[in-house]
């Protein structure tokens, strides 16, 4: 049965439509008989003006039996202004000026709107004349920026719309400038973001790298929310997954899909899964096969559903699937030296093992990474190794050498993973927490600690961090969202978090660092069950509600439980030193994932440890400079996720918050420290001397490396003979004097103190 099931899928994969409409789009060529004289022609898209003052326009050959491009070659020119202050900074980061214009001599235009019809309308058409220019270099070079030949696929929203022969209202100009970079400009109504600027990539590997991106005018004049907008042609709501791992990590499923349509007339529609995961078929839940595209070792699948559906039509949709998902190997084979033969290692103890998931959170079947649905999970493991998965474990039962385990997602998730190993687990219970269980590879530690030096129990130091950031976490924001955690040890370098379930490096179980930084580490990714999964963030420029907000969380949990202030400030002061050094190419927090699509944005740098000084100075900010109290903080941090728990939230929705708590306007701040770049340096200096009523202070402040208005409120500590005190100074402007009246003779004046603003500071003596 299953060499028929796979036959039938393999003849449909051969012949759907979708292999027509992707050559018709690769080989787009300019038809003899349809060019026109073009003349002072206008065109408008959003905030891109094109004007084609002469030249000729090229009708393109049809796809799918419809227009679909026009090439223009000539001269004229493009004016694209981005409308928000965070893409014209980000613009002139990435191509060195906020807007793009000037000449342009060519144009190709790809389309599912109107545009072919608007031009129709003003061109007149017909076999080309004598010394008529060659459109093909332009033409070619504007499927460079959405074919990729290799993978045979092309821009998801173009092919969509063709597949499924609709308006949807996409419009693409690649435009060839006279001087400066050739870019292309999308409108696409399927997204969140309408209106998005294009470059090629520079990283290996990179088609495109997106420079700007933001919402249509039609809906920023509106105020219109990104996270309300739901353009997505079809949302997954629910998952029911059964999955068998055997003996050698081998891994295959079966998932049944509930989709609801949200466009008109849908039949063909997009999907990602991990590329080296194979398809054997696709068909409804009743067995009838449906026809896809899928190329081995690619993410992308199409498939194509029985029928069109309409807007709010469920489809249900199964896949089985098999795969090198999980590999097997040792986490201490990159510790090896390069000239290391592997037939020689009797000479080394017998290596670690463990189980190697490539793709923790896209080993089923997506259309959205960030939509949310239920899964019901069914696992078929090996007896003999430890298994778990998200969710609540609705059953457990053994027959021979295999477990079979049933699981229930809590609350609809975004992100579902698990971990299989040999593990031996630590349970924790501590009434003022759900249960939590820890699950280590004591073997592997046990080999690896013959190699590196390394703790003993690795799970009771690891299992008492997760225990008690749950509880600091608990009583820092409120209660959590599910019943119980398990914290799981994997062979990789970094953390993961899921709804109730860690994955922590293998390298936190070593135990041997001293500096606070695997406390900071296990207790970030514990503090993702508040921000990125608690409150989830509204789009990916949020991102930082997530990252920053845990990076900031794990070293708060460090100065709390090491009760160390100064290990808590060293590792601010460290990002402090990164953060100023690479403010000259580094994205603002505001622009999110984005970051990472330039090798300059350094996207960790910005979402991670920016976004986590950005709330340590709100914390500082919030203080109580009498009583060093930080009931304000808290209760904004408090407040926020209550609010939000369960919830979406964007950076306006925190800042609402926090000017709720502060009791002032606060878009200075964040329009100084999230949408921009800019880290000032302070040159202070003072001077003090004795008048009627006790001393003057006499203190100013030189502004550098930031635009004249840039303000922050800097705090300021006094030291006396006996006792402190501590004021706020608002620093504005190259050069902020203030004159203090105080009690008694200042030993000290600092400008600055607890790492409370994100900035360089610098001493000169008074008269300088």
């Amino acid at each position: 049965m299953f060499a028929v099931v796979a036959l039938l899928s393999s003849i449909a994969a051969a012949q759907t439509p979708y292999d027509t409409v992707f050559e018709q789009v690769r080989s787009l060529a300019p038809k003899p008989d349809a060019v026109a004289p073009v003349h002072g022609l206008i065109l408008h898209r959003d905030v891109l003006e094109l004007r084609l003052d002469s030249g000729f326009a090229f009708q393109l050959t049809p796809v799918a039996g419809r227009p679909a491009g026009i090439a223009f070659v000539g001269s004229g020119s493009v004016s694209f202004v981005p409308p928000l202050l965070v893409e014209e900074l980000n613009l002139k980061r990435v191509m060195g000026d906020s807007t793009i214009t000037g000449p342009i001599t060519a144009a190709v235009f790809l389309f599912a709107d109107s545009t072919g019809a608007e031009l129709a309308r003003s061109l007149k058409f017909g076999p080309a004349p004598q010394g008529a220019p060659d459109p093909g270099g332009a033409i070619g070079s504007a499927l460079d920026f959405i074919v990729d030949g290799r993978s045979r696929s092309a821009d998801e929203s173009f092919l969509t719309a063709l597949l499924n022969h609709e308006n949807t209202g996409y419009f693409a100009a690649y435009i060839q400038r006279k001087r400066g970079e050739n870019v292309m400009v999308q409108f696409d109504p399927t997204q969140p973001e309408e209106v998005t600027l294009l470059r090629r990539g520079k990283m290996l590997g990179q088609r495109t790298e997106t420079v700007c991106q933001f919402q249509r005018a039609e809906d920023l004049s509106r105020d219109v929310p990104e996270e309300v907008e739901e353009p997505e042609l079809v949302a997954i709501t629910a998952y029911n997954i059964d999955a068998r791992i055997d003996n050698n990590y081998k891994f295959a499923a079966r998932t049944d899909m509930q989709l609801v349509v949200r466009h008109d007339s849908l039949q063909w529609a997009p999907f990602f899964m991990y590329g080296e995961l194979n398809i054997d078929s696709v068909t409804t839940p009743a067995g009838a096969p449906l026809t896809f595209f899928h190329k081995n070792n690619q993410w992308e699948t199409w498939i194509r559903f029985p029928a069109p559906a309409a807007p709010g039509d469920t489809v249900r949709v199964r896949l089985v699937y098999h795969g090198n998902l999980i590999g097997f190997g040792s986490a201490m084979e990159d510790f090896l030296p390069p000239w290391w033969d592997p037939g020689r290692r009797e000479l080394l103890p017998t290596l670690d093992s463990w189980a190697f998931i490539k793709a923790p959170s896209n080993w089923y079947p997506r259309y959205s990474s960030v939509q949310r649905a239920t899964f019901a999970l069914t696992f078929h493991t090996p007896k003999k190794l430890k298994f778990t998965s998200i969710g609540r474990l609705i059953d457990s039962s053994t027959d021979g050498d295999v477990t079979t385990t049933r699981w229930a997602s809590e609350l609809p998730a975004r992100n579902v993973s698990f971990n299989i190993g040999d593990f031996e687990q630590l349970a924790v219970r501590d009434p003022r927490i759900p249960p939590v269980t820890v699950q280590v590879n004591s073997e592997a530690h046990r080999t690896i600690g013959r190699v590196f030096l390394s703790a003993r129990r690795p799970e009771e130091f690891v299992g008492a961090d997760i225990a008690n950031s749950l509880s600091f976490f608990t009583r820092a924001f409120g209660p959590p969202l599910f019943h119980q955690y398990v914290a799981t040890e994997i062979p990789y370098y970094h953390g993961e978090a899921f709804p109730g379930l860690i994955h922590l490096s293998w390298m936190t179980f070593l135990g041997i660092r001293t500096d606070g930084s695997d406390e900071i580490f296990r207790a970030h990714e514990m503090a993702h069950q508040w921000w990125g999964i608690g409150v989830e963030p509204a789009t990916y420029r949020d991102a930082w509600l997530s990252e920053g907000f845990s990076d900031f969380a794990g070293m708060w949990y460090m100065q709390m439980v090491l009760r160390d202030n100064d290990k808590y400030l060293k590792a601010l002061k460290d990002a402090r030193q990164e953060i100023r050094r690479e403010r000259g190419t580094a994205a603002p927090i505001g622009l999110g994932r984005r970051a990472g699509q330039s090798w300059r944005g350094n996207y960790e740098l910005s979402t991670y440890k920016k976004g986590a000084w950005v709330v340590h100075m709100l914390r500082n900010l919030m203080l109580d400079t009498r009583t060093m109290g930080e009931d304000r903080f808290i209760a904004t941090m408090r407040d926020f996720y209550q609010t939000y728990r369960g919830k979406r939230a964007s950076t306006e929705d925190f800042q609402r918050v926090v000017e709720h708590h502060t009791g002032i306007p606060m878009d200075w701040f964040f329009n100084e420290w999230v949408y921009g770049t800019a880290v000032p340096t302070y040159t202070f200096s003072w001077n003090a001397e004795p008048d009627s009523g006790g001393f003057s202070a006499h203190l100013r402040v030189r502004q550098s490396d930031v635009p004249d208005d840039f303000a922050m409120y800097v705090p300021v500590l006094i030291k006396f003979a006996q006792g402190e005190a501590m004021v706020r100074l608002l620093v504005r402007g190259p050069t902020t004097e203030t004159t203090l009246k105080l009690p008694g003779e200042p030993k000290t004046i600092e400008l600055n103190p607890l790492e409370s603003v994100l900035a360089e500071v610098k001493t000169e003596g008074w008269h300088n």
